[in-house]
């Protein structure tokens, strides 16, 4: 996915918000989510598994921050589905509403930036799903020694509907992966991930699906989880071109050329996304051991860091609103101890300010 299959490996976290250059950390360092406050304010959980999930995450904002939309597994199922969630509605009536078909495996679903459309990647066009005993799964990514792993599905293609599910469009088609899907700031483009020439690469594409161009070359490396800068002129994305499963943060421009690593660590580091002031790029990473994931933010001139989310459960895969002020990620810290989504307010740091 854009950004990550969950699959069963949601592991244990901490994290604390200091700033730093680059440093060693240990797996020890305390757990305090009262360190959250300055930054992340109000904090909710938005999904539950009251609501028929039996795990939900990788969220993003409509354009008027009202809904949210995000992939959820339904309770006795094993394959993501699409939904979409309205925030303003009254807790006690919220209801998500599917707006994926509901067969095959989803993934990756974000707004137009005009609201009126939505992509999403599904393989429910997959010819075999009406086979009985066919289980859909490929290889895809995995780190060495752990279960963090995503599965490039076959059949897994980029759609575009309404944002209620309605009127549904394939923009790619193949049996192989096209996924990881974001549109540019203007809604003309949209970046994705797809290993149609056999190693994953990252390509744009109109909207429409027309003009495919390829924007990464890499024989040997994984990339994947683009998304366009707030101004549009740049992808950001994840690689492992020095160490295989082992991810950086990487910027380039948006026709692929001036690559540069924004992260230099031991981690695996992944799921970047632009704040929308275009300086400071939220990411998740296993800087404090592979047991657990934590939400770092990350000045792009200075490479300075800071440590964000501060709590013992796995926390990734953040988004902000278009104006900045809120943000969306995925973490076990509800009560169940389930994959879920949760909203707060967010401050930015006054040593990004």
């Amino acid at each position: 996915m854009k950004r990550w299959k969950y699959g069963s490996i949601f592991l244990l976290c901490s994290i604390s918000v200091r700033c730093f250059a680059l440093a060693s950390f240990s797996v020890d360092d305390p757990f305090d989510s009262a360190l959250e406050a300055p930054v992340l304010q109000n904090i909710k959980q938005v999904t539950f598994p009251s609501m028929g999930f039996a795990k939900a995450g990788e969220a993003y904002f409509s354009p008027d921050s009202k809904t949210i939309i995000f992939q959820a597994v339904p309770e006795g199922q094993t394959q993501y589905q699409i939904y979409t969630l309205n925030l303003e509605e009254k807790e006690e009536i919220r209801a998500p509403r599917m707006v994926s078909t509901g067969y095959g495996a989803c993934t990756c679903a974000y707004f137009r930036p005009d609201g009126k459309k939505i992509i999403f990647a599904s393989s429910h066009e997959d010819p075999q799903l009406l086979q009985a005993e066919y289980e859909q799964s490929a290889p895809g990514y995995k780190r060495e020694g752990g279960n963090y792993s995503w599965e490039f599905t076959p059949y897994m293609n980029i759609y575009e509907a309404n944002p209620d599910g309605s009127h549904l469009v394939a923009l790619t088609t193949g049996p192989t992966y096209h996924a990881e899907c974001a549109y540019s700031p203007d809604g003309t483009h949209i970046v994705f991930a797809s290993n149609l020439n056999g190693r994953m690469n990252l390509y744009t594409m109109k909207a429409d699906g027309s003009d495919v161009r390829q924007v990464t070359h890499s024989a040997r490396s994984y990339n994947g989880g683009p998304f366009f800068s707030p101004d549009g002129s740049q992808i950001i994305y994840r690689a492992d071109p020095d160490k295989p499963h082992y991810l950086q943060i990487y910027l380039m421009n948006r026709d692929g050329t001036d690559s540069k690593k924004l992260t230099n660590n031991s981690a695996v580091n992944w799921a970047p996304y632009f704040h929308p002031n275009g300086k400071v790029v939220a990411f998740t990473t296993s800087l404090h051991g592979h047991a657990h994931y934590e939400i770092y933010l990350l000045e792009v001139a200075t490479g300075k860091q800071c440590r964000l989310t501060h709590n013992s459960s796995f926390d990734g895969l953040p988004s902000f609103s278009k104006d900045g002020s809120k943000i969306v990620w995925t973490s076990k810290r509800g009560d169940d101890g389930s994959c879920q989504l949760f909203v707060a307010d967010f401050e930015m740091p006054k040593e990004f300010k």
